[in-house]
């Protein structure tokens, strides 16, 4: 199995400055607010109105406005609305070289290796009412503010941020082998979840069956409905569908190819269930919903 096709396809800034910052973002699509994914590089995103429920790996997170999160390299996350009110957040997504020096130094020894490798596991929910956490929510604010406003030295102080960032919490850092970080058990659901949406994003045209899910995931049918239902707060079939919509909007924006045709190209055997379906998903038919997007109505949902 081709493990990379889980990883998201965003490109997070460029080689020369490999950051991508994402402000105010305005989730109203339904109760998703970040699609179940991973990718390479480290991520805080801090909810600025609403709440949220974000699960990374196999932790929980709700996540109130002035608060933030931390996902490590290679985490599993995805984010849920939580109450009524409309969540807004913005995230920077950046690769952990930004945090290299040229040589390998005390700073590289004692702090990032450990960071990277996972040896040490930073806290992944900050909040105010710790100290540590007002900090980092102080230089997150700048981060974004400077990124707003264009500055001239924002690359520049956006690292230094960071640098400040990770020191605060240095001291909130536990060993990877210790209470409360994952066990052996919980990496290996980790890692058998990820090959399964990895299959499903790679076989998504096809007629899926449960059965060969299960088998992928080395698990009974009902058990693996079971887990799949615990890590992604989706069934088997609730999952494929919503990604098929996703590949559907993509196909709806980037082409002008029609609505039934798409409709087979991304899995669905019937023009009729996949209009209820994806206007179960997006509050609207896929035909409105390209008009939508060409008068640049935002109705896309984030994957960051």
């Amino acid at each position: 199995m081709e493990r990379e096709r889980l990883r998201e396809d965003r490109v997070h800034g460029d080689a020369m400055y490999p950051v991508s910052v994402y402000p105010d973002i305005q989730q109203l699509d339904g109760d998703i607010i970040l699609d179940c994914h991973w990718h390479d590089e480290m991520e805080f995103t801090m909810v600025t109105q609403g709440s949220a429920v974000f699960q990374i790996d196999m932790n929980t997170v709700e996540v109130q406005a002035g608060e933030a999160i931390f996902v490590n390299r290679g985490e599993i996350h995805v984010g849920y609305l939580k109450g009524s009110i409309p969540c807004v957040f913005s995230s920077i997504v950046f690769s952990p070289e930004l945090l290299g020096s040229r040589t390998f130094d005390t700073i590289q020894e004692k702090f990032i290796h450990p960071l990277v490798h996972k040896t040490l596991v930073p806290p992944n929910h900050i909040k105010p009412s710790d100290a540590w956490g007002q900090e980092i929510l102080l230089y997150l604010q700048r981060i974004f503010a400077e990124h707003a406003t264009n500055s001239e030295t924002c690359e520049m102080s956006t690292k230094a941020y960071l640098y400040l960032i990770f020191a605060q919490m240095f001291e909130h850092m536990r060993p990877a082998t210790t209470n409360g970080i994952l066990s052996t058990g919980s990496h290996d659901k980790v890692e058998r979840l990820k090959s399964v949406l990895s299959y499903i994003h790679q076989h998504y045209p096809e007629a899926l069956r449960l059965k060969e899910l299960a088998d992928e995931a080395n698990m009974s049918e009902g058990h693996f409905c079971r887990f799949f239902k615990q890590m992604v707060q989706k069934s088997p079939v609730d999952y494929i569908n919503y990604y098929r919509v996703q590949q559907a909007c993509y196909l709806l924006e980037n082409t002008d190819h029609k609505i039934v045709d798409i409709a087979m190209d991304v899995g669905f055997e019937h023009l009729s269930y996949f209009i209820t379906t994806f206007k179960k998903h997006k509050s609207t038919t896929p035909s409105q919903y390209r008009k939508m997007f060409y008068e640049k109505v935002d109705v896309k949902p984030m994957l960051i």
